[in-house]
């Protein structure tokens, strides 16, 4: 657990440093910047201040950075909303990585810490000025939050939910959460935790640790892939990815809050479906499809319900005919 007053102090220890560095050189980057969908670009966003300081009108800003990357088809409709998935590395300067092929193409949108690393105070300071700006910036689904990080920066990444709301899960690489007590934390109390360590690395314990430590509201699934102390591969960060997102997506579930989220991930399951998978992957697609959309029909439109419809059809062991959802 972190506590209230160690976040604070961070936040003014980030400040001063900030000025010290000159960092409001260029000052925060214009609300009205265009932004480019498919494309990431770095923004420059105004440093956080801690209660009872203020930066008096016409003063410099200073700035923390995060780098910000849009959904290919950002542009494509101006109501529609997206999650968000915060990244932190250990060294500073996030990037996708091995993530970068899911992430594109389940079209989220993604910030990326720039200054947080490990040992710096700057980590909270940086989260909290990204967060700021983005919520303001683009076109967010403030319900669907997700984060993650590797080693360290994974247990920075658990934080975040006590310092900004609207976080669903986390997908915690090479390392547990900051503290035993932190998922007892009323903010971390129903999260979706998924853990991925390699066979060899020396934060091997905090698997089991994700595994049986955390409290029953907790939904936790851990990964082992062959390897050590790094970044998970692809293919495992796909898998959790796709895992935590189901269960945050609940098909037994409906709340007009998360309508735009809903059909988010009906229509990256169709483009999965519809992009060639195998045959038991297209079964198990349709299947999901069918519990989704009669849970979800509220937030789907006459042409997705169509698609649906056709896949179901043609699909008859994962869906009979006379199951057919109503348009």
């Amino acid at each position: 657990m972190i506590s209230r007053s160690r976040i604070k102090t961070a936040l003014l220890t980030a400040v001063l440093i900030s000025l010290s560095a000159g960092a409001f050189a260029q000052g925060p980057t214009p609300f009205d910047a265009p932004l480019a969908a498919g494309e990431t670009v770095l923004i420059a966003a105004a440093a956080p201040m801690p209660e009872g300081h203020r930066v008096e009108a016409g003063a410099d800003v200073p700035v923390l950075h995060y780098r910000l990357h849009l959904p290919a088809d950002y542009h494509d409709g101006k109501g529609k909303t997206y999650p968000v998935m915060f990244i932190a590395a250990p060294g500073g300067n996030a990037e996708m990585g091995p993530m970068r092929d899911i992430l594109h193409r389940d079209r989220w949108i993604v910030a990326m810490m720039v200054e947080s690393r490990n040992g710096s105070n700057l980590w909270v300071a940086n989260f909290a000025a990204a967060y700021n700006d983005l919520m303001q910036r683009a076109r967010v689904q403030k319900t669907m939050l997700f984060c993650t990080g590797m080693s360290g920066a994974a247990k920075v990444c658990s934080v975040y939910p006590q310092i900004r709301p609207g976080f669903r899960g986390m997908i915690l690489q090479a390392a547990g959460p900051w503290g035993h007590k932190t998922f007892r934390q009323p903010a971390n109390a129903n999260l979706i935790v998924y853990g991925t360590f390699g066979t060899h690395d020396p934060n091997f314990h905090h698997a089991r640790s994700l595994r049986v430590s955390l409290p029953d509201g907790v939904r936790r699934m851990v990964e082992i892939w062959q390897g050590g102390h790094s970044w998970a591969p692809s293919d495992v960060f796909a898998r959790a990815l796709t895992w935590t997102v189901a269960a945050a997506c609940d098909v037994d579930r409906y709340d007009p809050a998360d309508r735009e989220a809903y059909r988010w991930r009906v229509v990256n399951q169709l483009a999965e479906f519809e992009a060639g998978a195998s045959t038991i992957e297209r079964h198990v697609l349709a299947a999901d499809l069918r519990s989704a959309v009669k849970t979800w029909r509220p937030a789907l439109d006459e042409s997705l319900v169509a698609r649906v419809n056709a896949i179901l059809a043609a699909d008859s062991e994962a869906s009979p005919p006379d199951n057919e959802i109503a348009a």
